[in-house]
């Protein structure tokens, strides 16, 4: 290699690579222990082609830059991702307290206390913790005589107070934040079109400015296809 080839690679390696302008690159050269003082020859020397060497490290230092970035988006993504989950809707259940029940077993009939349905409206009979979804039962002063088989409240034998036990009567379906799951599908979108911005097929083309010509093609999964498509119609 020749002095001028030597120049003319160390040039383009600095321009390319480092980013440096052609006063920072006669600078460069002179703390190197070149003799060189103008910024036009170096204009000169990144006029010319680079060698096969100088485009392999500059396709590198972009693959570097690409996949550094590529990881931040897809940890953007997953946060957003975690975020929405969150956000998600789902079906709790819902509880009440009803009488425990017993069947006569005997051949014979049974005596028992006679009971009563205590209202939600009667307040003074129901116990503080019930709820209008409780079942609560309240023991009178008659008796009915049930037959073998026939179900009657546990403690009606004894005359005590009922007992209780919980059920679950049905399903709750939490109210979701439909403004806040829209912004973090619009966000698991964006950070996934970023992604695939930085992750696309480039072609190493190389002009004067150092940038390299970009052609991307790039498929999504079909979950985050959907997000995507979700959140440009959102737009």
């Amino acid at each position: 290699m020749s002095k001028r080839e030597r120049r003319v690679h160390l040039a383009l390696k600095w321009h390319h690579l480092d980013n440096l302008t052609p006063e920072e690159i006669v600078e460069r050269f002179q703390e190197n222990g070149y003799n060189i003082t103008s910024a036009s020859t170096v204009r000169d020397y990144l006029n010319e082609s680079p060698k096969e060497e100088i485009i392999e490290q500059i396709e590198q230092k972009h693959a570097d830059v690409r996949l550094q970035a590529a990881e931040r988006y897809e940890r953007l993504y997953q946060q957003a991702r975690e975020d929405l989950e969150t956000l998600a809707v789902d079906d709790e259940p819902v509880t009440a307290m009803v009488p425990k029940m017993t069947v006569n077993e005997d051949d014979e009939e049974v005596r028992v206390s006679a009971w009563e349905r205590v209202p939600p409206s009667d307040e003074e009979r129901r116990p503080e913790w019930a709820t209008d979804r409780d079942v609560i039962l309240a023991f009178t002063d008659g008796v009915t005589y049930l037959p073998p088989g026939e179900e009657y409240p546990v403690g009606a034998e004894r005359g005590r107070t009922p007992e209780y036990r919980q059920v679950v009567v049905g399903l709750e379906r939490d109210q979701p934040d439909l403004q806040q799951r829209q912004f973090a599908r619009k966000e698991m979108a964006g950070h996934m079109r970023e992604k695939a911005d930085v992750l696309g097929v480039y072609s190493t083309d190389i002009n004067l400015s150092g940038e390299l010509d970009v052609n991307e093609s790039v498929e999504f999964d079909e979950e985050t296809a959907a997000a995507v498509r979700e959140a440009t119609l959102d737009e």
